[in-house]
């Protein structure tokens, strides 16, 4: 985004509102993000429930006694 805001400025186009303060802003929101969406794609991928082979595996388990 701060290179984004400098090509910018050589054309002579300025935004008010485009300052360090929300390029940095920006930069939290879209880690957080990306931390969320790798949550929540562990949490599906370890969750026995949601797949058929998830549900093998845990009546596998179950039988195997390690459940």
């Amino acid at each position: 985004m701060s290179a984004i805001m400098l090509f910018l400025g050589t054309l002579n186009i300025q935004f008010q509102w485009l300052t360090e303060a929300s390029i940095n802003a920006f930069g939290v929101v879209l880690s957080a993000g990306i931390f969320l969406g790798v949550n929540l794609y562990t949490i599906y991928k370890n969750h026995y429930g949601f797949t058929g082979k998830a549900k093998q595996q845990k009546a596998w388990l179950k039988r195997a006694d390690k459940f």
